[in-house]
């Protein structure tokens, strides 16, 4: 009888996770594991500057006044909520402005002079300032009871910053004096409609 022997395969383990390679015939080829790299990248935003800008309104209407002869009486009325917007993004200052021209009754047909008040007789008071709409915006502007003039002055302003949008509801109160002209009537006395005082007012933010 012929001697033989019969080859047997080598027995390998190979740890998982740590050792890998490739059987080829007897010789065992190690590889190391490749280490892990981080990847990186940008991500650019441009973000531009939008306006300045302010929605005010006077009253539609003031309260009445009936003259007594004796006591110096105030019409008053609420503005509809003003809404100013600082979407510059810049943190430059800014501030809103009013001036007014002197109240004037036109004349009518019997009441042939005009009638006049003067623009100091009116005074605005801003009010407290809250962000619009319950929104993020800067610390609150500043503010000041302002009696009007030909000449504008600042009635809420933010010497910096002041970003965001601000709503504020202005009172305006106008002082009569006892000794007054009552409002002119268009036509016929006591019959015809009246003239009522007016004065133009304007705002301006900057």
């Amino acid at each position: 009888m012929s001697n033989w022997r019969r080859a047997l395969p080598a027995l390998v383990l190979l740890s998982v996770g740590t050792l890998a390679g490739t059987i080829s015939g007897s010789t065992l080829v190690a590889h190391s594991a490749a280490a892990a790299t981080d990847s990186t990248d940008t991500i650019s935003v441009a973000i531009t500057g939008g306006p300045l800008t302010a929605v005010v309104t006077a009253p539609e209407a003031m309260s009445a006044v009936r003259l007594d002869g004796v006591t110096v009486q105030s019409s008053v009325g609420t503005a509809s909520a003003w809404t100013i917007t600082n979407a510059r993004g810049s943190g430059a200052a800014w501030s809103l402005s009013a001036s007014a021209t002197d109240f004037i009754s036109a004349a009518g047909s019997t009441d042939t002079d005009a009638r006049t008040l003067p623009a100091e007789s009116l005074t605005i008071t801003p009010g407290s300032v809250t962000p619009f709409n319950g929104g993020v915006a800067d610390a609150a502007p500043q503010t000041v009871p302002v009696t009007m003039s030909h000449q504008a002055q600042a009635l809420v302003w933010s010497p910096k910053l002041g970003k965001g949008a601000f709503a504020l509801t202005p009172t305006f109160s106008l002082t009569v004096p006892a000794n007054a002209y009552r409002s002119n009537f268009s036509a016929d006395r006591e019959t015809s409609p009246q003239n009522p005082y007016v004065s133009v007012l304007t705002f301006t933010i900057s």
